[in-house]
């Protein structure tokens, strides 16, 4: 029998103020252990990096008021933001 990749589901985020407008899709699950591991790491760095790769797609802006092309451009607090909106969102979700 063949194995078949699951259907992962995502949530949509919103930011607070001050980033109003600002929303992302993120992975809610099918998440790897590596990627939590790293969000969890107290080293800013890589927890930044883990949280770009749940990050589908996204509207954020650069510090020039651009599109940003990777999250990591975006202001810390935008992130900071992200982090806290993604955990409620999967928090929240139903169970399958």
């Amino acid at each position: 029998m063949a194995q078949s990749k699951p259907q992962f589901r995502t949530v949509d985020i919103v930011l607070p103020a001050p980033f109003e407008g600002w929303t992302a899709t993120m992975k809610a699950e099918g998440v790897s252990a590596r990627v939590l591991i790293e969000l969890q790491s107290n080293d800013s760095a890589r927890a930044m990096t883990a949280l770009s790769s749940l990050i589908v797609k996204h509207n954020f802006l650069d510090d020039a008021g651009d599109p940003a092309s990777d999250v990591l451009d975006c202001p810390m607090d935008a992130l900071t933001a992200t982090v806290q909106a993604w955990s409620d969102a999967v928090a929240a979700l139903p169970p399958r």
